[in-house]
């Protein structure tokens, strides 16, 4: 036996692993605790299990997430994605499909604090910019770091690091969040980017004696910093977007939630308000329709490394990516692997898209969504750098107003706008992309895909993002 059938003995016994100790555990009678934060089965007062039943309770179906989103391209934007309280980075994957179920019409909850998700949102923001209006300076959605303090509406009896939010302002959902909703309780939490879409959207807001404090541990905290936004009053809490079109089609639902403590077991428990709040929002983004699923994404929330669910997670999370994949892979992979045992796996490819009309273009989908859907199903990086580099010099050509794409003009402009740019690191990577846009064989990982990415990203908020506004 070559080392070649050793590898394939070796992964199909890796493969039941997981089997095995779910039917062992299972044997001998032996029950997890779950006590992370937001958990949807964390019945202490940090969990959410009282806002999943209450869901569950509304007619809807709960479903946790526990390795990799791509099982929510399954449901073709027929579903809710919850993101409570994310602390781990969202990959590319998982921004590719929430960029996709938004496009297919899907909604989307994003609970965070004090801005841990912001990195993971640039590529969405990136993504989403064709919704953006020129006006809008920081882009989609992102948070403020620190904690939000309001001196003016808070729990007397406890401190302004408990804010009470009565400030409710009907937007894109025509106040359908907010109905019957007279005050939201947070605590400990941040406020949206008011410069963002989301926050210029906002739909409850805290009073203009409220600023987001960086210094959490100061025992007399005040606005004493550039970066709390002390100067601009009134702070967004809460917004909503709704991408589609004048015809209802075309694009999704987004809420941002800068507390998602407003949704744990004990705010919920204690405030009706937070109670209605989470059943309003959870009916606006399914449009009030039941038999869509809500997918809680527990595979971002802090679970440690020697928890069995990180284990779960990590070792399932490329299996369930093949199985997300068309062409019922999920059905015959456990055949695959089996026959792999003795023979080498098949090289499976799908026939690569030729032009617009080999895409199956879905209602309300893009032709740009529809190939970044594509790519990313298959994996291929370098096609998302070819396609986002076209991207980006079509929006200078536009901006600037060239006839031609000069890579020596980009250079000269960037090194005014961006100190820290060196012209040697600049064009080695500009090299490095049309190289990769040139060669459709090239292979390149995730990580690689990431740096190009925020390398365009930097020239198009200089060259672009500036001349929109």
């Amino acid at each position: 036996m070559g080392w070649k059938e050793i590898l394939q003995v070796t992964l199909f016994i890796l493969a039941w692993i997981p089997v095995g100790i779910l039917a062992g555990s299972t044997l001998i009678g032996a029950e997890g605790t779950y006590n992370y934060d937001f958990s949807i089965y964390n019945e202490q007062y940090n969990g959410t299990s009282q806002f999943a039943s209450n869901i569950q309770n509304n007619g809807y179906d709960v479903m946790s997430i526990q390795a990799s989103m791509s099982v929510a391209s399954r449901y073709n934007g027929s579903a809710v994605i919850v993101i409570m309280g994310p602390v781990r980075d969202f990959t590319i994957d998982a921004a590719l499909v929430i960029f996709t179920h938004l496009m297919a019409g899907g909604g989307v909850l994003i609970a965070d604090d004090f801005g841990s998700a912001n990195m993971s949102l640039a590529l969405l923001n990136f993504l989403l910019d064709q919704f953006i209006p020129d006006n809008t300076t920081r882009g989609l959605l992102s948070f403020i770091d620190g904690v939000l303090l309001d001196l003016d509406s808070y729990d007397p009896q406890k401190e302004p690091r408990l804010p009470i939010i009565r400030d409710f302002r009907a937007g894109l959902d025509g106040g359908a969040l907010t109905a019957g909703v007279s005050e939201l309780h947070l605590n400990w939490a941040s406020a949206i980017n008011p410069y963002c879409l989301l926050g210029l959207s906002g739909i409850a807001w805290t009073t203009p004696s409220s600023w987001c404090e960086t210094n959490i541990t100061d025992p007399t905290p005040e606005p004493d910093t550039p970066y709390e936004l002390s100067l601009f009053g009134s702070l967004p809490v809460v917004g909503a977007i709704d991408l589609a079109g004048p015809g209802g089609s075309g694009g999704g639902r987004l809420v941002a939630v800068s507390d998602p403590s407003i949704f744990n077991n004990d705010m919920l428990g204690r405030f009706s308000g937070n109670e209605r709040f989470g059943d309003n929002v959870i009916n606006w983004l399914s449009h009030g329709n039941t038999s869509q699923p809500i997918l809680f994404c527990e595979q971002l929330l802090e679970i440690p490394w020697w928890e069995s669910e990180f284990f779960f997670g990590l070792y399932l999370g490329r299996i369930l990516w093949l199985s997300s994949l068309p062409l019922g892979l999920s059905a015959v992979y456990p055949l695959f692997t089996t026959l792999g045992i003795k023979k080498y796996l098949p090289d499976i490819k799908k026939p690569e898209v030729k032009s617009v009309s080999d895409v199956f273009l879905r209602k309300g989908q893009t032709y740009f969504s529809e190939r970044m859907t594509y790519y990313r199903t298959e994996g291929n990086y370098t096609r998302v750098v070819k396609m986002l580099y076209r991207r980006l010099r079509r929006g200078i050509r536009k901006t600037q107003q060239w006839t031609e794409y000069d890579t020596k003009r980009v250079w000269e402009i960037m090194r005014y706008k961006d100190s820290k740019l060196k012209e040697s690191e600049f064009f080695k990577t500009i090299t490095r992309i049309e190289e990769i846009s040139s060669d459709p064989n090239i292979k390149i990982k995730e990580n690689e895909m990431m740096e190009l990415f925020f390398f365009m990203r930097n020239i198009q908020s200089h060259m672009i993002d500036t001349k929109k506004r």
